[in-house]
């Protein structure tokens, strides 16, 4: 049966202080608080079960809890621009940007709604310095940090979708049962790594558009050790005002998408960051909420499905 698989990355500024400023991108992260609200009212609308991969360190009551849980290995990156534990001061200076616990216990409390992880720290698998037993050891926080909140943290989404074999082979280790992978084309193999550089950034962009990967239909697929992949089909990119002229066909596109999906039988899996909608929040929720009414009309003609992650595992 067809599923609608719906993931988002929720991290707050975790997920872009090592290319961000808080004077460039806080606005956004800051309309999180009324973004997030807004995005579970209409799941709740319209019956969508979801998945939040929240990073471990948002969960973080304050500044002093964050400053006390730590992993006993630290992440040894050679780009130390991509550590956490140095933004003390900006983390003591914004907790607003950092800490969202009140989020997620409104995430937990909201009917079909997954809370799932995103590492502790947004930990960067494909860094140099980076190693499988610093990922361990940085799993084993954001479960101490879910079980206060009495989560347990079954599915991931890797930071910028960094997926190597090295990590996926400790998952089970770390209790993980499903992750979502990344679609298998071309364009998106190796996550955020693009290729071509910026003309492979530039042809993924188009492909929000135009249909030049395909519909990107997804299959899940169980491993040898009992852990589910779960590939992407699509990002939901935010609302640009430069290409506001263009929006009827971004639009087009995923419900296009969408209904290839339905048909074949496969699965659709959208994700997004709850940042993305931090900015112009109404009118990427109005996109967000045609998308939903579209998987309605798919559910009625074809019989599509909407899952969490854990259950699409539950049921490979």
């Amino acid at each position: 049966m067809s599923k609608f698989v719906i993931s988002l990355d929720f991290e707050l500024f975790w997920g872009v202080a090592d290319g961000r400023t808080v004077s460039n991108y806080g606005g956004n992260v800051r309309g999180e608080r009324q973004a997030i609200p807004r995005m579970l009212d209409l799941f709740t609308r319209y019956g969508i079960r979801a998945t939040w991969a929240t990073v471990g360190m948002v969960m973080c009551a304050d500044y002093a809890q964050w400053r006390s849980l730590r992993p006993d290995i630290a992440p040894g990156y050679d780009r130390t621009a991509c550590s956490p534990y140095l933004l003390d001061e900006t983390v003591r200076a914004h907790p607003e940007l950092f800490f969202a616990r009140d989020l997620v216990k409104l995430v937990r409390d909201t009917d079909g709604q997954e809370v799932a992880t995103h590492t502790y720290s947004h930990f960067y698998c494909d860094e140099p310095g980076a190693t499988p037993q610093q990922f361990l050891s940085d799993m084993r926080c954001a479960k101490d940090i879910g079980a206060g909140l009495g989560l347990t943290l079954t599915s991931l989404v890797f930071p910028r979708n960094q997926i190597l074999p090295a990590y996926v082979a400790v998952l089970s280790e770390a209790g993980v049962s499903a992750y979502r992978s990344n679609p298998d084309h071309a364009l998106y193999r190796r996550g955020n790594a693009a290729p071509c550089g910026l003309a492979g950034r530039a042809v993924r962009l188009a492909d929000s558009w135009l249909p030049l990967s395909g519909a990107l239909t997804a299959h899940g697929t169980v491993g040898q050790d009992g852990v589910t992949a779960l590939p992407a089909s699509m990002f939901l990119r935010p609302y640009a005002s430069a290409l506001a002229p263009f929006e009827a066909l971004r639009l087009h596109r995923i419900k296009a998408a969408m209904s290839d999906a339905a048909k074949a039988g496969g699965d659709f899996h959208l994700w997004w960051h709850p940042h993305n909608f931090g900015a112009d929040t109404s009118r990427n929720l109005a996109v967000l909420e045609a998308v939903l009414q579209h998987y309605q009309a798919l559910q009625q003609q074809y019989g599509m499905q909407t899952a969490s992650m854990a259950e699409c595992a539950a049921a490979a």
